[in-house]
């Protein structure tokens, strides 16, 4: 058997002994690779494993095979992973909702890229739209899970429509011993412990998210409450209370407006509050998808800005509670870079339309069908799932953990791919968790071990 040097390594850092920490995005594999491993790796493609004799060598051999950086001299690695993104975006196992029951909101955030609308979802759409969920579960035996994200405007202004809606699909699961589960994305400020409880107990919600954008003076000019009020207090206030009853997670979004502001809203967050281990939050950077907020351009962040930003963040979250960070060191392989791009993935807007992507819900041009009609596959829905891997990025090692980033810069209108913020953070959050490895190795063995 010969071999050849997997196209997904990459070298996250030459050490000051000549070792070398290696990566392959595709198998997700992270390696300390010594001078010898690096010289039979270099020639890798001379040796054949049939008849290697030396034992240490052989041994080296499978262990590079097995870690993905060395592969069969026959693989197509870039073939292999495009049809495994192809099975997986059209094999779905789970029908996923994004529902907006209204798309009004109490708020009006001067980066929101929505229109605020004031429109409910009324009784004749939510009927057909578990009438839907039915029809996808009877003709799709593939599917064994529902997961709903609630999202807006501010789907707690409809509080209940959610509460029937749960219920109805709820029950719709039971009677076809399907697997439930929800979760939310909201402001925040109508989330008292009353609704925190029924989202948990009667709705089955296993977490919300909630976005806080700086300490209060600015978080106050960025999350306006249309009413005055004093958002960060009612949020602070609401996620204080609700925390040990619903799981939240934190959203700061980050623009040139506030992130000299990360340290102390961290501080806060850790110090004042308590919050060392829940709620967590991440970083997320404002974009401008639609043009909508030319006048305000300068205020955006590039991506590797950002991306330093991101990685001092996570850098402190390590030195307060490395469990808060620790998912984040190994990025993996994913089939497709989010579920827009793949069958029984639906966002619906208060008029019963259809949409791939979030972020075009309400946009007309942009649905990809109606409730009220038998769903069939026309221009828009067919773009995002007729949607290819960038030529571009097919020469990129990252491919396996990107797959060629957000569609929303690729699908709509067949423009380029965009490399967005993780991948500048790969290296740093690798590098990372070698300095963590070292830490865990030094550690005496029993303490290692807790």
């Amino acid at each position: 058997m010969k071999y050849k040097k997997s196209i997904f390594n990459t070298i996250v850092e030459e050490l000051d002994d000549g070792r070398k920490l290696i990566y392959n995005t595709y198998s997700s594999v992270f390696g300390i690779m010594d001078k010898k491993t690096q010289e039979l790796y270099e020639s890798i493609d001379s040796y054949n494993l049939s008849t290697v004799e030396d034992k240490d060598t052989m041994n080296n051999i499978e262990t590079m095979s097995k870690a993905g950086y060395i592969v069969d001299l026959e693989k197509d690695e870039m073939a292999t992973l495009k049809v495994e993104r192809q099975i997986v975006r059209y094999n779905s196992r789970a029908l996923l909702l994004t529902i907006a029951p209204t798309m009004d909101c109490n708020m009006c955030c001067p980066y929101c890229y929505e229109d605020n609308k004031d429109v409910v979802m009324n009784k004749e759409v939510q009927d057909k739209l578990v009438d839907f969920v039915k029809m996808q579960l009877d003709a799709n035996k593939n599917l064994t899970a529902l997961r709903i994200a609630w999202f807006g405007g501010e789907p707690l202004m409809q509080k209940e429509i959610i509460y029937d809606l749960s219920q109805r699909f709820i029950n719709v699961c039971k009677e076809r011993n399907i697997q439930y589960g929800a979760s939310m994305i909201t402001n925040g400020s109508l989330l008292d412990v009353k609704t925190a409880k029924r989202l948990k107990e009667e709705c089955m919600l296993t977490y919300a998210q909630v976005t806080i954008d700086g300490m209060k003076e600015t978080h106050n000019k960025r999350r306006v409450l249309i009413n005055g009020e004093d958002s960060f207090e009612i949020i602070i206030r609401n996620i204080e209370a609700c925390k040990d009853i619903l799981p939240v997670t934190i959203r700061i979004n980050v623009d040139r407006d506030n992130y000299s502001e990360i340290d102390s809203l961290s501080k806060y967050f850790w110090e004042e509050k308590g919050w060392k281990d829940s709620p967590s939050f991440y970083l997320a950077l404002v974009e401008d998808n639609f043009d909508v907020h030319d006048s305000a351009s300068a205020s955006f962040l590039q991506n590797e800005e950002f991306s330093k930003i991101n990685m001092k963040c996570i850098e402190a979250s390590y030195s307060v509670n490395k469990e808060l960070v620790a998912h984040m060191f190994f990025p993996t392989r994913k089939a497709i870079f989010c579920r827009g791009e793949g069958v029984s993935s639906y966002v619906v807007d208060p008029e019963g339309f259809f949409f791939n992507c979030l972020r075009q819900i309400g946009k007309r041009e942009f649905s990809t069908g109606h409730v009220n009609k038998p769903f069939q596959i026309n221009l828009e829905y067919g773009k995002w799932l007729l949607s290819d891997l960038s030529e571009k990025c097919e020469k990129c090692v990252y491919l396996p953990i990107c797959m060629s980033s957000c569609g929303l810069h690729r699908v709509p209108t067949g423009g380029e791919a965009k490399c967005m913020h993780p991948t500048y953070i790969y290296k740093p959050l690798l590098k990372l968790a070698y300095q963590d490895y070292l830490v865990q190795k030094s550690m005496p063995e029993t303490a290692a071990g807790n």
